[in-house]
C-alpha cells in the first residue's frame, strides 16, 4: 500500500465547545520560481516555456473575469462576486461602494482528491511519557513510597505543572478489575517539589496506608494547557 504523505496540524490557541479547531502547516511555500520549476520538471518542458504558460494563464483568468465570465475547471472555479451591501433594494451599487472581485471555488474533484494521497499529524503530539525508575532517597531504596520522604523520579517527557488541578503526581489503586471507563481511583497526591523532563522530586506529605499502588504521572509535556493530558504507570509499595 502507498504510503500517505503526512502534513503537520496546529491547533488553535482556543477551543469553540470543547473542540481545537486545527490549521494545516504547508510543508513548503512554492513561490513563482519554484512553481516554474517544478511545473517545467512535471510538463516536461523548458522553464522559460513554463512561466510563459503560466503567466498567461494568470493574465487570461483575470481578462475572463473582468468580461463577467464564470470559468469552469476541473478543480477549481473562477468567478466575480460582489464585496459590500446595498443601503436599498434599488440603490446604486457603485454609489454604495459595492465593487466586484474575483473568487475562487474549490470543486469536489480537488475536495476529494487528497483523501487517499495526504494525511494530518498533530505538530504538538508529545512524546510517550516514560518513568524509568522511582527511588526513595531517604531509604536509598527503590520503589518504595512512605509519608514525608523524598521520591526522586527518573523517566522521559515528565515536566508537570503543579497549577493544573490535571497535572501531578498520584498514588492509585485499581477500583474494579471489569470497570474499564474507570479502572483506576487516585489515593493520594504528591507535592511535587520540582520536575523538568528527565525529573521530578516528589513527597507525599497525608498518610497512606500501606500496600500496592500505581504511581502515576499526569503531564501535558510542557506544552501548555491546550494539549493532551498524557499519563505512565509504575508499581510501588507504601510502608
Amino acid at each position: 500500500m502507498e504510503t500517505r504523505t503526512k502534513i503537520k496540524a496546529v491547533a488553535r490557541a482556543t477551543d469553540v465547545n470543547g473542540v481545537f479547531q486545527a490549521e494545516l502547516k504547508p510543508t513548503a511555500v512554492l513561490k513563482m520560481n519554484d512553481i516554474v520549476e517544478r511545473w517545467a520538471a512535471y510538463a516536461r518542458i523548458a522553464r522559460g516555456q513554463a512561466r510563459w504558460q503560466i503567466m498567461a494563464m494568470e493574465d487570461f483568468i483575470i481578462d475572463q473575469l473582468a468580461k463577467g465570465n464564470q470559468l469552469e475547471f476541473g478543480l477549481v472555479s473562477f468567478y466575480p462576486r460582489l464585496s459590500g451591501g446595498l443601503s436599498s433594494r434599488d440603490a446604486d451599487p457603485e454609489a454604495d461602494g459595492l465593487f466586484v472581485r474575483g473568487a475562487v471555488k474549490a470543486r469536489r474533484a480537488l475536495m476529494n482528491g487528497l483523501k487517499e494521497k495526504l494525511t494530518a499529524e498533530n505538530a504538538a503530539k508529545p512524546s510517550h511519557v516514560r518513568i524509568y525508575s522511582v527511588l526513595n532517597r531517604d531509604r536509598n531504596r527503590g520503589d518504595v513510597v512512605a509519608v514525608g520522604e523524598t521520591l526522586s523520579i527518573a523517566g522521559a517527557n515528565i515536566p508537570i505543572n503543579a497549577t493544573q488541578d490535571d497535572e501531578g503526581v498520584w498514588l492509585e489503586r485499581r477500583t474494579h478489575v471489569t470497570n474499564r471507563s474507570r479502572p483506576w481511583a487516585k489515593v493520594a497526591r504528591g507535592r511535587v517539589v520540582r520536575s523538568d523532563m528527565a525529573l521530578a522530586v516528589v513527597v507525599f506529605d497525608e498518610p497512606i496506608p500501606t500496600g500496592k499502588y500505581s504511581l502515576t504521572i499526569y503531564t501535558r509535556c510542557g506544552q501548555g494547557a491546550d494539549f493532551q493530558l498524557l499519563h505512565c504507570r509504575r508499581e510501588v509499595r507504601a510502608v
